[in-house]
């Protein structure tokens, strides 16, 4: 099963917490402004 999503395409919408504890919505944000998302490896991982 590929679970990659292709480059261009719409991202699904997802909800993230903050250092705060607030959370943010991607489709909330979308309302207000333009996003840019950014995947990088997290800490102690290869690549």
């Amino acid at each position: 099963m590929n679970d990659l999503i292709p480059v261009g395409a719409t991202a699904p919408d997802f909800e993230l917490p903050a250092s705060d504890g607030t959370a943010y919505r991607l489709s909330d944000l979308l309302k207000r402004q333009l996003a840019l998302l950014v995947f990088y490896p997290g800490n102690d991982t290869p690549g």
